[in-house]
């Protein structure tokens, strides 16, 4: 697995593909264990492995690849709750939106698959 993480430190997208593969459904039960509820499972799970598309050049070779993306998943499903609950200011809908492109846009422009459902292409 850390293998994957610096290949796609490098911007290696079949990497990144392999590694979300690999890591979506972990992730996925994982956030919707904290957050209660799968609608908002989706959402965070897809930001989670945007921000380690983001993040893997900063943090590859120096993070153990696995407990990287599941720390990502409890920090991200812990805002996602405090924005629930009013503690913080939410990121608008937009955002949700904006995240599933940059989830496109990491896995090469291929939809991802989540527990049967998927992040529908965007236009624009």
């Amino acid at each position: 697995m850390n293998d994957l993480v610096k290949r796609v430190a490098d911007r290696d997208r079949a990497a990144f593909g392999r590694l979300y593969r690999r890591l979506v459904r972990v992730v996925f039960i994982q956030v919707c264990a904290t957050a209660g509820r799968p609608s908002v499972a989706v959402a965070v799970t897809r930001a989670v492995f945007v921000e380690v598309w983001q993040l893997a050049p900063r943090y590859a070779g120096q993070v153990d690849g696995v407990a990287w993306v599941t720390a990502i998943a409890v920090r991200r499903a812990a805002e996602r709750l405090r924005e629930i609950d009013g503690r913080t200011s939410p990121l608008g809908a937009g955002y949700d939106e904006f995240v599933g492109r940059e989830l496109i846009a990491a896995l090469d422009g291929e939809p991802p698959v989540l527990l049967g459902t998927s992040v529908p292409p965007t236009t624009g």
